[in-house]
């Protein structure tokens, strides 16, 4: 089925609700869904995800493509955003001139993207609502509550949709800390409560639906990460998720027991640290040692906090495992702690960077090693425990990869209720009898270029792979009216290695070749600059492949006086 291009050519019932994820579905990250009734719309999140190994090069960020809401825009009532992680609020910065409607979050939350929309010269011009956790508001057809959960991040919160006939449970990310160090406990009376008054549909979080037993409590971490510290005779660099408040605060803690002071390397690490004490949270954070004092403080007293947990390449973990970080150099028998779980697609980054590590005769301890990490999601037990206590009569995997969600839709099946398959694009009809499948909206991602947002499948970042690999061949032809060269042909190699070959030796051959096709080509081809290039391409491209086994990107200029 070839996606429709516009939300309002989808035909919707008039009294039923619906939702349509166009993030976060199929995928961990970039989050954004949206419920809709009788023509008006509420976007649920609105997140960004980072590139992997398979992103064209230059894209770093990417966004969910939202040209399907451009047609619905002035019929959006508002933007909620569930808890301020990047991949739930990262993109508000990048896609809200495309939307232009109020944001509704807690404190915690709008003060991440208030920081976010300054840096982007937005903060003017989004109005940013703050609401209570626990708070009960309506915008347009919709009645929202708040619900408290737990999760790696203060003010994590779900949200009671009640719209129509339907009342919806949307999750969130979230997990059971019965001991969450930073932040409030979850709400377990009004989940309770909320079974009692009926939940039709809980769209929720697939993230650990394949692991077994609940996700653990940050209590937990902080006495692993307290004994891995606390043996250490010299410096200690620790590097986690820079939005992982709760984990910050375990490491305070931590650096109070171990007589340890805090040095932050990364801006990302620091924008968060400052937010968290900026809105009541980390009370208890010693205070900072700027990294120029380092110098004049004992291996063995510092606790080095530090951004590139995900072995992101410009981030100051990487640069201190290459020896290039500007204020500080890891030493031999120092130690570097991986507080986080390895993201699918980075594995190999991580490897190269405990390798470098390693190299330098530096302990590294990941969660591998010793319980230095626990997860902010739910694992099987915990959703388990949130389905019987709001039992509701369908469930929607979402925030997670297809096998995530499969195993999400099989333990709602085992409780006895109703479970149905989303991908991003599809729009589902929220019905008594269960949701229905009613269309597909064209779903896409867009990378961020340098300040611009371009579609992945746009022509020029496929270039950029084919540049990536093969390089570029430029050809600068100089002809006459009759189609003679004037000068010789000019060829110059970009990115394409030479081989046993001298580069001075390619060269000539190429242009030998060059000035060879010219002499076997008829007077129409010559007459013909698209021909020309063409021939000119093809037999250049098969050159260098039997040369040097690859096929660059060709680029034939012709100039005719």
């Amino acid at each position: 089925m070839k996606p429709i291009a516009n939300l309002s050519q989808v035909q919707c019932d008039p009294g039923v609700l619906h939702f349509l994820p166009l993030g976060g579905s199929g995928e961990i990250g970039m989050n954004l869904n949206l419920y809709g009734i009788d023509g008006q719309w509420l976007i649920v999140d609105i997140g960004i995800t980072f590139a992997d190994d398979t992103t064209p090069p230059g894209i770093d960020v990417i966004c969910p493509d939202i040209s399907a809401l451009q047609s619905i825009k002035e019929s959006i009532v508002g933007i909620v955003i569930t808890h301020a992680h990047e991949d739930h609020v990262g993109g508000l910065h990048y896609l809200w001139r495309q939307l232009k409607t109020p944001v509704y979050c807690t404190a915690f939350t709008a003060s991440v993207a208030r920081r976010k929309l300054g840096e982007a010269g937005l903060l003017d011009q989004v109005p940013v609502n703050e609401v209570l956790p626990g708070a009960f508001m309506e915008l347009g057809p919709f009645g929202l509550e708040w619900v408290t959960l737990t999760h790696s991040i203060p003010e994590a919160n779900a949200l009671v949709i009640r719209a129509g006939e339907q009342t919806i449970f949307h999750t969130g990310d979230w997990k059971l800390d019965p001991d969450p160090v930073e932040g409030a406990h979850y709400d377990d009376r009004r989940l309770l409560e909320l079974g009692e008054l009926g939940i039709d549909c809980v769209v929720g979080d697939s993230t650990n639906a394949t692991v077994d037993g609940w996700s653990g409590s940050e209590a937990e971490c902080q006495k692993g990460l307290l004994e891995v510290i606390g043996q250490q005779t010299n410096r200690v660099a620790v590097t986690c998720f820079s939005s992982n408040t709760a984990r910050l605060s375990s490491l305070g803690d931590v650096a109070h027991e171990t007589g340890r002071r805090i040095s932050v390397l990364g801006r990302s690490l620091f924008n968060y640290l400052q937010t968290a004490k900026a809105t009541g949270y980390l009370r208890n954070f010693p205070p900072l040692v700027p990294t120029t004092d380092l110098d004049y403080l004992p291996r063995s007293e510092q606790l080095i906090l530090a951004t590139g947990s995900q072995g992101e390449p410009r981030a100051a973990m990487a640069k201190l495992a290459k020896g290039e970080h500007p204020d500080l150099l890891l030493e031999p028998d120092d130690t570097v702690v991986f507080s986080s779980k390895v993201i699918p697609g980075n594995e190999k980054k991580l490897d190269r960077l405990y390798d470098l590590l390693s190299n330098k005769k530096i302990h590294v301890i990941t969660e591998r090693d010793a319980p230095i990490h626990v997860s902010g999601h739910p694992c099987r037990d915990e959703l388990r425990w949130l389905y019987r206590a709001l039992r509701p009569s369908f469930v929607i995997p979402v925030h997670g990869e297809d096998r995530h969600m499969a195993a999400h839709a099989d333990i709602a099946v085992e409780l006895g209720f109703g479970a149905s398959r989303v991908k991003n694009g599809d729009v589902l009809a929220l019905t008594a009898d269960g949701p229905k499948f009613v269309a597909c909206v064209y779903a896409g991602r867009l990378g961020l270029s340098g300040t611009v947002l371009v579609p992945l499948s746009d022509r020029a970042l496929s270039e950029r792979r084919v540049l990536a690999v093969g390089g570029m061949v430029t050809v600068t032809l100089v002809l006459d009216k009759k189609a003679r060269l004037m000068a010789a042909p000019q060829v110059q190699l970009i990115g394409v290695p030479s081989g046993e070959l001298d580069h001075k030796v390619l060269i000539q051959n190429l242009v030998a070749l060059v000035e060879d096709v010219l002499a076997d080509q008829s007077s129409r081809v010559l007459q013909s600059d698209e021909l020309l290039r063409e021939t000119i391409q093809r037999d250049f491209g098969a050159m260098l492949r039997r040369w040097l086994g690859i096929k660059p990107r060709q680029l034939v200029n012709v100039v005719r006086v």
